[in-house]
């Protein structure tokens, strides 16, 4: 286990803040960089050293840098809703930028983490139809890959100055208190929840509690480098999790929505809810990591106490 604190971005996001509470418990002392610590402060509980940082507008705080001895950046901006150049641009700029700064402050500092942590997303892969996906499959393209392998590319540079460093590609969080199943239960609970467009797309998903377990894999293991996909054993078609969410609710799934319609309500970001990504985390099952909700109904029975 490590000695000196582990360092955190986006620890008031929904993944973040359950990340906070268990490295809490497993007894690690963590710092938390945030543009807004009073916000911090009221969601983190116990978390004695909170900085700020204006992550596109300046370095983090070099002192915060060399205080850890290892970084886990989560921050940016959520991709979800109607997109247009403005959002885009922070989408991007929340990632590439954000991950320029840290790893400008770690060439900085005197005393260096041993291990960066930075987010990534299953969308590097692209919409690849029924092909399986593991780390080492190529790129795809599109707006988010783009984005994926520039973030990656960032965080890499980190390798030329002695971190290990791990890009955690992350798929279809589930959890109880957010994230995309909070968007999807509205009409689901209404009985108007369905496949979105054909329904043959694959979603690699997974439980917010194995992904944290994932985190805490790679920090207890130094032979863990480079990509590593953050999505569950078996992935499903949207339909399959479409009507697997309908019985967990006990409510009728009898509707496709059109892709034109996904169009109409969502304009460009509709392309990435019907995108098919069947990725698998080969690279963390063998390094034996051993997930608790390899399947998606208990997941989703967790998540909605069922």
């Amino acid at each position: 286990m490590y000695k000196r604190s582990i360092l955190i971005t986006g620890a008031t996001g929904f993944i973040g803040k359950e990340l906070c509470r268990v490295i809490k418990e497993k007894g690690y002392e963590m710092i938390i960089l945030t543009r807004n610590p009073k916000k911090a402060k009221e969601r983190l509980s116990g978390i004695t050293e909170i900085k700020k940082w204006r992550a596109l507008k300046e370095l983090p705080p070099v002192q915060a840098i060399e205080k850890a001895r290892a970084v886990i950046h989560l921050a940016g901006e959520n991709i979800s809703g109607r997109w247009n150049e403005d959002k885009k641009r922070l989408i991007r700029e929340s990632r590439i930028l954000s991950t320029q700064n840290i790893v400008k402050a770690m060439e900085e500092a005197r005393t260096r983490p041993e291990l960066f942590i930075s987010a990534s997303a299953i969308g590097y892969y692209g919409d690849r139809g029924d092909e399986i996906l593991t780390e080492d499959s190529k790129p795809g393209k599109g707006f988010l890959t783009d984005i994926c392998k520039d973030w990656e590319e960032e965080a890499k540079k980190a390798e030329k100055l002695g971190l290990r460093v791990v890009h955690l590609r992350i798929g279809i969080v589930l959890g109880p208190d957010g994230g995309a199943l909070k968007e999807m239960l509205f009409p689901f609970k209404l009985g108007l929840g369905g496949a979105l467009g054909n329904g043959k797309q694959w979603m690699a998903w997974i439980h917010r509690e194995d992904l944290i377990g994932m985190i805490l894999h790679i920090l207890q293991n130094k032979d863990i480098k480079g990509a590593v996909n953050g999505t569950a054993p078996e992935p499903v078609q949207n339909k399959v999790f479409s009507k697997t969410l309908g019985h967990v609710l006990h409510r009728p799934v009898f509707f496709n929505i059109p892709a034109f319609a996904l169009k109409m309500l969502f304009g460009e970001f509709a392309e990435f809810l019907l995108y098919s990504e069947r990725v698998l985390p080969k690279r963390i099952e063998d390094f034996n990591y051993q997930f608790r909700y390899r399947t998606l109904e208990p997941a989703l029975k967790e998540c909605l106490g069922k």
